[in-house]
């Protein structure tokens, strides 16, 4: 112990390596925490908000009905609930929702209830009738900014039955929180390798000249157990120290990450605070796995200190790893789609994680690989000695290029899942016209709807035209008026007289609406009009209502186009008249839609800026530390007279070279990988095409550019190498 602790006082480079290796500890210490905490600021969300996933229960237990329905307001999405009380007795509520409101009482967020007070009633408050008996507080929201409304009704026409506003069973059961619920754990894996990696990098440092001194202990009478509690020692002081330094800015970062945006608005600062337990096991771990990894480097020291400057060999094999690892990739993706519950993706991330190391084990060998065609096709002086060094310790040569591999890897897999899963969220389909707002599944009755608007209504009808056989559904039609219906309809051109506007391939005379409970059934008459309509998202077909007699008068869809002055007030209209009915509106959908965009987009720069960052700095950290290692190498070149320059060119070709050719495997591991992620994806959230796009290529680029930059670091501790090194040793 008094050894170690004097090699630490007296010698700079122990003393700089140390510091370093606190330095990588405290960067992946909270980085850790920060990718721990993110599940839980999400499951945080997933609590709060439980009342909202309504569980139907069509039996004696069931006391209101609730219909769910999004609204907007100006460019701000609206979460809308409209309940009844079906049976008297006591609801119960979430935290942060005062009682239920019965008919003519509302509850609003304090977002909404200001937005309310400050906007037009017609245009507004008139959505929400009845009075406002409590502000919604922040146990039952997502963020403090977020719009919400619960409202009273005496009875809601399409309401779910349900036993009240108090779901405890807090899960990802909504589509998109399950697609986060596996991305978050994607990142939490892709971005853990790295900052092992950076640990790794960090505890190596000066293990070259540590070795030789051990071994010189060693051979001069040293046990192997002094050896280990020195080597361990020096470790463990840069590694407690990283690990407290860690946990201590991790508080402060958990409020940074807090102020991003995610579905809409930022976190409470408490969302992103890790259990304790898992604190204390971070900050214990990360010390253990550094002096772990430092003694286990002593295998060669400790039986074989004469053996202890050899070059350590890579096998061949190591190739096959990636193959094993992609197996077991796609094994899980099997399971996962199979499978529910809180395990299904455990599969998956292990094969996740086994394909990153799996690329960090086959790196040293394709690094041999680069580094025998340049010692044997090259004559350059810079160059052959990069290749010498690549050739002859490719481990050491490889574990500056581990994190920006491993960068590489995970911005290719990003690239490849982002346009997938772009075409997944919610958008505007192309059925209506821009300006056109439509209400489903109303009744017969839309007499409220006339008298609380002026504009034009357009009532229309649902329904498929088929062969008559119930399982074969034919085209989705609209029974309306034409010259009506191409109020609200996108791309439809009328003429005079009744007839059916579709595609040429229409012979089917079928008319089939409503559920089978309440089914309307029609034929066509044998002689009618056919015109030519594109079809425009879910609608294929329209047809006049004098041609279908018996269906006249039956409503279950009701447009109404506007106008930029009266849009919010014919919203409101909507709303007022007919609770509870869901509304299609291109605004509406388009602002969700962006949303998720946002957030995909916003998530995938976040988790690649990490990435490249830890990539970044650990190539630093271990080209800086390759040269401390090799001092007394370059001291005897520089007596010898090699020019600095020729040296400097030699470490940026060590860290390119190996880059470069590990990169583009990374990069196609990246891409295998990221598809099967989409796939997985998609049968989460909807969706069959596969896009790729030439961007996923880019981070081989990026991954190169980030490792010449990072070779620079070594340029500084090369120019402090001087011939008098050589003589000193």
């Amino acid at each position: 112990m008094r050894i170690a602790l004097a090699v630490l006082r007296r010698d700079r480079r122990s003393q700089i390596a140390t510091g370093l290796v606190a330095l990588g500890v405290m960067i992946a210490v909270s980085l850790v925490l920060w990718l721990l905490a993110a599940p839980n600021g999400l499951q945080a969300r997933a609590e709060r908000t439980a009342w909202r996933d309504i569980s139907t229960n069509a039996d004696d237990r069931s006391t209101i009905s609730v219909a769910a329905t999004r609204d907007s307001y100006r460019g701000r999405l609206i979460e809308r609930y409209d309940v009844a009380r079906d049976r008297p007795g006591e609801v119960p509520v979430a935290k942060g929702i005062a009682r239920f409101p019965e008919a003519g009482e509302v509850l609003l967020s304090p977002a909404l209830a200001d937005l309310v007070r400050a906007a037009p009633a017609e245009n507004l408050g008139n959505r929400f009738p009845g009075a406002v008996i409590a502000e919604l507080g922040r146990e039952a929201l997502k963020h403090d900014g977020e719009l919400v409304a619960i409202v009273g009704h005496e009875d809601v026409a399409n309401g779910l039955p349900t036993t009240g506003l108090a779901n405890t069973y807090a899960t990802y059961t909504d589509d998109y929180r399950g697609l986060l619920h596996l991305l978050t754990r994607v990142g939490l894996v892709v971005l853990v390798v790295p900052c092992l990696v950076l640990v790794a990098s960090a505890a190596r440092l000066t293990a070259a000249k540590r070795e030789r001194r051990l071994a010189a202990l060693r051979l001069a009478g040293a046990s192997p157990r002094q050896v280990v509690v020195m080597t361990a020692i020096e470790t463990a002081v840069g590694a407690v120290v990283g690990s407290v330094l860690g946990v201590l800015l991790a508080q402060p970062f958990s409020h940074l990450t807090a102020k991003i945006p995610w579905e809409g608005g930022t976190w409470y600062p408490g969302d992103f605070v890790p259990d304790p337990f898992v604190i204390t096991a971070v900050a214990v771990l990360a010390p253990v796995l550094v002096v772990g990894a430092a003694i286990m480097g002593l295998r060669r020291v400790v039986q074989q200190p004469l053996a202890a400057e050899e070059k350590r060999r890579v096998r061949s094999w190591r190739v096959l790893t990636i193959a094993g690892a992609i197996g077991v990739f796609f094994l899980g993706i099997a399971y996962a789609q199979q499978a529910r519950g809180d395990n299904q993706f455990t599969v998956v991330l292990t094969g996740l994680g086994a394909v990153a190391l799996a690329l960090v084990l086959t790196g040293p060998v394709v690094t041999a690989w680069v580094g025998r065609f340049f010692v044997g096709r090259w004559s350059r002086p810079s160059t052959l000695l990069a290749g010498r060094r690549l050739a002859g310790d490719p481990v050491a040569a490889f574990r500056g290029s581990a994190g920006v591999v491993i960068a590489v890897f995970t911005g290719s897999m990003a690239l490849t899942m982002l346009p997938g899963l772009e075409t997944t969220v919610p958008s505007r389909d192309g059925t209506w016209r821009a300006d056109a707002i439509v209400a489903e599944q109303v009744g017969l009755d839309v007499t409220p709807l006339r008298l609380a608007t002026s504009a034009p209504i357009v009532p229309m009808l649902a329904g498929n035209v088929g062969n008559g056989d119930r399982e074969h559904h034919g085209y989705s039609v609209l029974v309306g008026r034409c010259t009506e219906v191409a109020r609200v309809l996108e791309d439809l051109r009328c003429q005079d007289g009744p007839a059916v506007y579709g595609p040429e391939e229409l012979r089917y005379d079928h008319f089939r609406a409503g559920s089978q409970d309440d089914e309307i059934t029609a034929k066509l008459p044998a002689e009618h009009v056919t015109r030519p309509f594109p079809g425009t998202g879910r609608v294929q077909a329209v047809i006049d209502p004098e041609l279908l007699p018996s269906v006249q008068g039956r409503v279950s869809l009701v447009g109404v186009p506007t106008t930029p002055e009266n849009r919010e007030a014919v919203h409101t209209a909507f709303i007022r008249a007919l609770p509870g009915a869901p509304l299609t509106d291109g605004e509406v959908t388009g602002l969700w839609g962006d949303t998720l965009s946002e957030d995909l987009r916003r998530a995938a720069v976040i988790g690649l800026s990490i990435a490249t960052v830890l990539g970044g700095i650990g190539a630093a950290v271990a080209a800086a530390g390759s040269v401390i290692d090799r001092r007394r190498t370059f001291g005897a070149l520089i007596a010898a007279g090699t020019p600095v320059r020729v040296l400097a060119h030699a470490l940026r070709r060590e860290v390119v070279l190996p880059v470069l050719a590990v990169t583009i495997a990374a990069c196609g591991a990246g891409i295998v990988v990221g598809l099967g992620l989409l796939t997985l994806a998609r049968g989460m959230v909807g969706g069959e095409d596969l896009p790729l796009t030439p961007w996923v290529v880019a981070p081989v680029a990026v991954g190169v550019l980030v490792a010449l930059v990072a070779a620079l670091a070594c340029g500084p501790v090369l120019r402090g190498v001087s011939p008098r090194d050589y003589a000193a040793e």
